[in-house]
């Protein structure tokens, strides 16, 4: 029994499963499951988080247009108070050069008059509009602020669900990669249950095999990996553990992939 081997998962994801089941008052084997449930859930919302970052995204292009709308609002509103004020300037300086003191026009006088209150009107009220876009412009700033306050949250809530989302789906690509050899392993016990068989020749090493005691369908010794169990041949064979070489399983690699997720963990 010492030569056999047991399929483990990596030590950090295999401590993570232990704690979390007893932190959750659950067996191994439902926590495995709620695992694999929670990443295809987190595999679904991956669209939703793509919609919000370009929503994110249009909402900042259009706050830069308002801002650059705004600041060419006030430029035109300042330079045409200055061309009002110029020219109320220019026609008082001309009345006091062609009319005397003691020549009066009544008429033109109350022409001046009306002018010069017209043109005081129009100013107060440039003045009102400069006030009340002033007004907007530093309620602008508090929105455009808080967008960008919001903003950044935003941006730092879906860095870490990202970075969550990256972690959970290597956990969990680990998990069903160890449930499908499980699977694999059961389903060669049971065909050889059926066939009445306990203990079987590794066809690549020539190595006894018992089976009942295969976490994984591999020979615990040359660890090739076994794909079928055949029958004796003759009164004094023994039956056969055929060997092959499937297909990785789903979430399987070439490199040990603890090292770089806990990695990622440490800096969370």
């Amino acid at each position: 029994m010492s030569g056999e081997q047991a399929e483990t998962l990596p030590e950090d994801l295999d401590t993570w499963l232990d704690q979390q089941a007893s932190e959750d008052g659950v067996d191994r084997d439902d926590l495995l499951v709620r695992a694999v449930a929670a990443y295809r859930i987190l595999e679904g919302e991956r669209e939703t988080l793509d919609d919000a970052d370009g929503t994110r995204e249009q909402l900042t292009e259009e706050v830069d247009r308002l801002d650059t709308r705004l600041a060419a609002v006030e430029d035109d509103v300042d330079t045409k108070i200055d061309d009002v004020r110029s020219r109320l300037v220019q026609v008082k300086r001309e009345v006091d050069t062609k009319a005397p003191t003691e020549h009066g026009h009544p008429g033109l006088a109350d022409r001046v008059d009306t002018a010069g209150a017209t043109a005081t009107e129009a100013l107060d009220r440039i003045g009102g509009l400069g006030d009340r876009l002033d007004r907007g412009f530093e309620n602008y700033e508090e929105v455009l602020t808080y967008l960008r306050d919001t903003t950044d949250d935003l941006d730092d809530d879906v860095t870490r669900l990202a970075y969550t989302l990256v972690d959970l789906r290597d956990r969990t690509a680990a998990l069903e990669a160890t449930m499908e050899r499980h699977t694999a392993a059961v389903d060669l016990k049971r065909e050889a249950n059926r066939q009445s068989i306990t203990d079987a020749t590794c066809a690549g090493c020539d190595s006894t095999v018992h089976l009942g005691l295969l976490s994984v369908p591999q020979c615990p010794h040359c660890e090739r990996g076994f794909v079928d169990v055949e029958p004796a041949r003759g009164f004094f064979g023994s039956a056969t553990l055929t060997v092959g070489d499937p297909p990785a399983l789903d979430g399987e690699t070439t490199s040990p992939p603890s090292e770089h997720t806990h990695s990622e963990n440490g800096d969370d």
